[in-house]
This record gives structure tokens, sequence and C-alpha cells, in this order.
């Protein structure tokens, strides 16, 4: 029987890249996109407080208000970064690039952990065919299986953990919608463990919870860690398996990011903080 049921730990997680599968077997950088990321911010409860309170005063001491969202589309995108911050709040670009800088070393001075699962949608088709999972289900479960594996001050049968989601909208082709889809795996996930690593419970699995990205400083964070690692795999993906190479060639944001994945021995991220489905290659990438 379970101990306890507080809630110690909290799993933030959003999205990049497109859901569904091409009919055609064809993706584009604008349309159906190869890659799908689910990123997610793992920390402390406590340290959610900490890090949600710095930012919001930083927000206050750019934009003069703390009611602000953070949006890797509205950074990148010129008519968004003008409409939705330049001309907003009176901002010169020199003001907004300051911001992100400071934005973002806030994040990296907080004690957090990045998790992340990338679905190849073209390989996923190629190595299982009809067969192939779901991208958002497949990418759900290898991010909490990284989640379950990372508590460590968590007792036996202690559900300390819950999930928070930025609140998705739409359906799938078959028309089911995509957060009962994701409400549904969770309980599985929870009843009966993983599917995908035989024997692995989810013993420390407690609540999946939806919110709007305004209204959370965690979810616009990992927004940007989604964004980040879509254009990682988006420019070098094939880098990412491939072997002899002396150094992974990099988008910028992803690198600057780096140092926050969940690291195994010598500092590897493939396969532990960043993870990749399906894997074909095991390469030692380490910070």
């Amino acid at each position: 029987m379970p101990t306890t049921e507080i809630e110690t730990h909290a799993l933030y997680i959003d999205d990049s890249g497109t859901k569904e599968y091409s009919p055609t077997g064809t993706y584009e950088t604008v349309g159906n996109t190869r890659h799908f990321v689910f990123a997610g911010v793992f920390l402390t409860v406590k340290e959610a407080k900490k890090i949600t309170a710095e930012l919001r005063r930083l927000k206050a001491a750019v934009f003069h208000t703390e009611d602000v969202e953070i949006k890797s589309n509205w950074l990148r995108l010129k008519k968004e970064r003008t409409t939705r911050y330049l001309q907003r709040y009176g901002l010169s670009d020199a003001d907004l690039t300051r911001f992100i800088e400071e934005y973002y070393q806030v994040v990296l001075g907080t004690d957090l952990t990045l998790l992340v699962c990338v679905v190849d949608k073209i390989q996923m088709r190629e190595d299982y065919g009809d067969r192939a999972w779901y991208p958002p289900a497949a990418a759900y479960e290898l991010i909490l299986q990284r989640a379950h594996s990372e508590i460590v001050d968590c007792g036996p049968g202690d559900r300390c953990f819950s999930v928070i989601v930025d609140d998705m909208s739409g359906a799938t082709p078959r028309g089911n919608q995509y957060r009962d889809n994701l409400r549904r795996h969770h309980a599985q996930l929870k009843k009966t463990g993983s599917t995908l690593w035989k024997g692995l419970t989810f013993e420390h699995l407690r609540d999946l919870r939806f919110v709007d990205s305004k209204r959370s400083e965690m979810i616009q964070v990992a927004d940007l860690v989604a964004y980040n690692v879509y254009r990682q795999f988006r420019d070098y993906g094939e880098e990412w398996e491939t072997k002899g190479l002396g150094t992974l060639p990099a988008y910028d944001w992803f690198s600057r990011i780096a140092t926050k994945f969940r690291k195994g021995p010598n500092g590897r991220i493939q396969g532990y903080g960043v993870g990749k489905i399906p894997l074909r290659t095991r390469v030692l990438w380490r910070i």
C-alpha cells in the first residue's frame, strides 16, 4: 500500500511538430513534419514555484507586466515578434534579445532536468509498417519512462510525480480527441505499466492535468525546449545516429540547453535525456 500521496515532483510537457503520419509518406518543414517531439521539464514542486517567480519578475521588469506568454514561434517569426512583443510593449529588438538571454539564464540556473522524446515518422513506418505507434503515444510513454527512472527520493509505492501538459485541442483522423487519448494512455500506464519496456511499472506516477500555456511559466519553458529539439532533428537528424563524427553539429539553442538534459554514464544524453524512436544506431553523444 502507498505510504504517502504527496506530490513532490512535476513533469511539464509541450510538443513540437505535427502529430499525424503523412498518408503519402512525404513530409515538409511547413505542413506535416517528419519529426514529432514531446519535451518535458522535470523538477520538484518547490523548484517549479521558485523558477515561476523568477520568470515572472523578469517579465515584469522588461514588459511591465507578468501577463506575457513566451512562445517559440512568436519569438522567431518576424511578424509575430513585432506584433506580440515589440509593438505591444514598446520594446526594441535589442530589448527583446536581452530578455531572451536573461530568460535562458534563469532556466539554465535552475535545478531541473530536461526529458525529450523524438519520433521519426519515416523510420517508424519503415520499421513497423501499419503497426507503428501513434507518435504522441510513443513519445509520451518514453518520456514517462525517463521521468520515472529519474525519481530518487520517492518511497516504494509512493505516487509522488504528476504530469502537466499544454492544453491541446483537435482530433485524430479517426475522430478521437487528443486529450482523451492521452488520459486513457496515462491511466493504462498507471494500471499495467510500460508496454514498450516489459516489467517497468509506473508506481510513482500520479495525475495527468492539462493547463493553458498562457497561465504556466513551466509549459512556456517546455515549449521552447520542444522547438529547439525539433530544430536539432529537422536540421541534423541524420547525424544523430552517424558514427565517427567527432562533434555533433547542433542548432544553436539546442546547444545552449544541452547541459540540462538527463545524462547517463560519462555525460551521455542519447537515450537518456533525448530519446529517439526508433533508435537504430547508438552513438555516445555526451555533454
